[in-house]
């Protein structure tokens, strides 16, 4: 018994009314709703195969030294969510990298500079945008 590819309905909407759920692509398929969500905000979305990660998207001023991206907007809600005594590093990655790198060359610290200054900069970047967020008024990262 052979199974017939679910039949696509054809899309009645009215393109040129502009309606309110525009960051969504949307189909119906033999009643069911399907939505595929785009990304937010440019930081918003999450690249996970290391071969495509772009240290230079964009331009100079945007050039990045580590891995990680402590602007995203998951490490606010992470981070307003974590118990008042637990630690949470939204650098983690750089972090390990610098852990390995000293571990590597116990005799020569300073072969891992690069590492250690990727890492500071990736929570001053992070420690900014909590700044910046809530200058600007916006809310969620838990008590000060």
């Amino acid at each position: 018994m052979s199974e017939e590819p679910p039949k696509k309905l054809p899309d009645t909407r009215d393109k040129s009314s502009g309606d309110a759920s525009s960051n969504t692509d949307s189909s119906i398929t033999e009643g069911k709703l399907l939505r595929k969500l785009k990304p937010i905000s440019p930081t918003d979305e999450v690249v996970k195969e290391k071969s495509e990660v772009d240290f230079t998207k964009g331009g100079v001023e945007n050039y990045k030294f580590y891995p990680d991206n402590p602007e995203n907007h998951r490490h606010k809600y992470r981070w307003a969510m974590k118990e008042p005594s637990k630690f949470y590093d939204p650098c983690e990655e750089s972090r390990q990298a610098s852990i390995n790198c000293v571990l590597r060359n116990q005799e020569d610290k300073l072969v891992c500079q690069d590492f250690f200054d990727a890492y500071k900069e990736c929570r001053s970047d992070f420690f900014n945008k909590k700044k910046k967020d809530r200058r600007e008024g916006f809310g969620g990262w838990g008590k000060w």
